[in-house]
């Protein structure tokens, strides 16, 4: 599934990675949310290789892949954003590991990190599935492009809900964790992830900052969902942290001081890790640019 909306330059290449893997049959659907920057002539060229693609307004990525997925006949679903892209032979090694094990609901592995020019900038390293440990804190282990899961889940786990702008997939997985057992794949990366100014998860934005700040409090409704209700305020907590840092990065230094400490009331536990990143909220601006610029000139 690829979702897409204006990313024309980087389009092509994510369609050619799903339409070149290994593996066959592959149903590769593209959502486009009404794109006005050539993104239609692109699909256009793939077309006749594509199980479905449409372009019109939607409600955003969330509605999109809500669209996508309410078509899918596959045994396996995943998604990639349209400015990420799949590595050769990942379907095949995801596919090969879900098939193997009946007992796992999701595989994942790592990813290489790219520029906007596609340049490798890193590896991105994914964490051991511990459903326990993601409840509390929120952080998803994963990096979605490289994962996939069975379709099996989508009636108990879906849909994607349509409110969330940049933690949609965070409540997914949340709940995906909730129903069986994830394996990480461990070896060469299945995926790329394009870090770039205008992507969306790099951006620390208002919007950004207040879904951050309210998703602690997300309601997990219905019996299987238990563990996230119990873990609801160290979720929320982390989450407010996560908040109070983008507010720091913003100099919002006022508000990111109050958030962190309504986190505590919260919840006082907090790792001697976060305690050290949300420290410069607490120290005064000019040691901090100091301290940022020797940090730049060494």
């Amino acid at each position: 599934m690829l979702p897409s909306f204006n990313q024309g330059e980087f389009l092509d290449a994510a369609i050619q990675s799903v339409l070149t893997q290994d593996y066959s049959p592959i149903e590769c659907f593209v959502v486009d949310g009404g794109s006005t920057d050539g993104s239609v002539e692109i699909i256009e060229t793939h077309a006749d290789r594509l199980g479905w693609w449409v372009s019109e307004p939607d409600r955003g990525q969330a509605a999109a892949l809500n669209r996508g997925f309410a078509r899918g006949a596959g045994r396996y679903f995943g998604w990639l954003g349209s400015d990420d892209t799949l590595l050769p032979g990942a379907i095949g090694r995801m596919v090969g590991f879900l098939d193997a094990r009946p007992d796992v609901v999701l595989v994942y592995g790592d990813v290489q990190w790219t520029d906007r020019d596609s340049q490798v900038t890193g590896i991105g390293r994914s964490r051991d599935w511990d459903p326990a440990d993601l409840a509390r804190g929120g952080s998803l282990p994963l990096f979605q492009p490289g994962s996939l899961w069975r379709q099996t889940l989508w009636p108990a786990v879906g849909p994607f809900d349509e409110d969330l702008d940049y933690l949609f997939d965070t409540a997914f997985f949340l709940r995906l964790a909730c129903t069986g057992k994830a394996t990480r794949i461990p070896g060469d990366p299945l995926a790329t992830y394009r870090v770039h100014a205008a992507s969306k998860s790099g951006a620390s934005t208002p919007a950004k900052i207040a879904e951050y700040e309210r998703f602690g409090a997300y309601p997990f409704e219905g019996e299987q969902f238990e563990l996230l209700r119990r873990t609801a305020r160290a979720r929320q907590a982390a989450y407010q942290r996560r908040a109070a840092w983008m507010l720091n990065e913003t100099h919002q230094r006022a508000r990111g001081r109050r958030v962190f400490l309504r986190s505590l009331l919260t919840s006082p536990s907090i790792s001697r890790g976060t305690l050290r990143r949300l420290a410069p909220l607490f120290v005064p601006v000019g040691i901090v640019r100091a301290a940022r610029s020797r940090k730049a000139s060494s």
